[in-house]
């Protein structure tokens, strides 16, 4: 066993900079082979004019030179029209005996792969055997040992092995990347199905638990309310029937918005409400219904009035007040039952500052009020209110903090954009 052995990451790791260049070619990297693109017509234009001259031992003629500029220009189009630069790399070949071009379209050709490749292959090998081409310059300069005949081998097939293996690479790559995306897709499409379902099933239970619950809530308290003497009982009696029809409403929204055929498909996903969507009391509403509750409230500076028109803030930071204002008089007749609420409010240059306060009651205060027919101590749990309501402040670029200061006071402040 081999204790010294690296981790997998690098032993499987390819050689870096080929990973870069066919993985994910940097925008320098695709400068380099646009200017490739275009150089390299032109060196082998002036390599194949040189190479002839080196094995003539003579200056060409203009003739030659003017083939040579024909080819090198013909491989500019080999993108668009192969055929061209295929047509005319034998030609080339046949009039000045230098094989350069049918060793560059034989790499390309191999590579490209494209309809009747091997056919074309075929034909460039045989050219020499037939005698329809005389023997490269390479070997009428004696640079190579091998004797003439071999020619096919080293001006077609040799390249075109190189030039296939460049091609079958490639493929392989884009067959990789063609199956990672259909991979990620059916990923996608599952976790789709599976937020679908889940959706489905969050919508079945709010309506089968939640809705038949607060329906038969508002059911009885409509009923309590026609059947009481009393004023008080028929009055409050009524205000739960009215809170219970409206979260029906709201209710019967979310279970609409869960069960929205767009959203379960995955092709689009609904507008997510706003704080006012859902039917949230308005900042003064929220007041209103605190002192209804017999809630003692008291508000100071600009909080006595339309905050939100006094500051200036636009509908959704509006919004955020009202829910925020909504949250912060629940939470205190929910945990601090009898104990004064304190708001105020302070309009600076670039935001909004809104300060609630109340008294936190000791543990024997509160056993007393739930003695007296309160909200009882086990009741009393926290939930995601304060959380939500940060969350629906920072998404307006504002700022929602609460602290227990040191006279034992409960302190809520919202910051918010103006």
């Amino acid at each position: 066993m081999i204790s010294n052995m690296s981790t997998d990451a690098t032993i499987d790791r390819p050689f870096r900079p080929l990973e870069r260049l066919v993985e994910t070619p940097s925008d320098r990297l695709r400068r380099i082979a646009r200017i490739g693109a275009v150089v390299l017509p032109v060196a082998v234009t002036g390599y194949s004019v040189w190479y002839d001259a080196l094995a003539a031992q003579a200056a060409p003629d203009l003739l030659q030179v003017l083939v040579f500029v024909i080819g090198g220009l013909s491989l500019y189009a080999v993108h668009r029209w192969p055929l061209l630069p295929t047509a005319v790399a034998p030609i080339v070949w046949a009039m000045t005996g230098s094989c350069s071009f049918v060793v560059v379209m034989s790499a390309v050709v191999a590579a490209r792969r494209g309809r009747g490749w091997w056919v074309v292959l075929g034909v460039f090998t045989v050219l020499h055997p037939l005698g329809l081409v005389p023997d490269p310059c390479m070997f009428r300069a004696g640079h190579v040992a091998v004797p003439a005949e071999s020619a096919p081998l080293v001006a077609v097939v040799l390249p075109a092995l190189v030039g296939g293996a460049v091609g079958e690479a490639r493929r392989v790559v884009g067959a990789r990347e063609e199956r990672l995306r259909l991979q990620a897709a059916a990923a996608a499409a599952r976790a789709a199905d599976v937020v679908a379902q889940e959706r489905l099933r969050l919508s079945r239970d709010l309506h089968d638990v939640v809705g038949q619950g607060v329906s038969r809530m508002t059911l009885h308290a409509t009923a309590l309310a026609a059947q009481s003497d009393d004023e008080a009982t028929r009055r409050l009696a009524t205000r739960i029937a009215d809170s219970g029809a409206g979260l029906l409403e709201d209710l019967h929204f979310v279970v609409g918005l869960l069960r929205n055929t767009e959203a379960q498909s995955g092709t689009r996903q609904p507008a997510v409400p706003d704080a006012a969507t859902l039917a949230t009391p308005s900042w003064q509403e929220s007041f209103d219904a605190a002192l209804e509750d017999g809630q003692d409230v008291v508000r100071r500076g600009p909080a006595a009035g339309p905050l939100a028109r006094t500051a200036g803030l636009d509908t959704r930071c509006a919004a955020v007040l009202d829910a925020v204002a909504a949250e912060a008089l629940h939470n205190a007749r929910k945990h601090a039952p009898g104990s004064m609420v304190e708001v105020t409010a302070a309009l600076l240059p670039d935001r909004l500052e809104v300060t609630f306060r109340n008294a936190v009651p000791s543990r024997s205060d509160a056993a007393g009020v739930a003695a007296r027919g309160g909200l009882p101590d086990a009741r009393r749990t926290g939930g995601h209110g304060l959380a939500v309501a940060a969350e629906r402040a920072a998404e307006v670029g504002g700022l929602l903090r609460h602290i227990r200061t040191p006279d034992g006071r409960f302190r809520l402040d919202l910051e918010l954009p103006r």
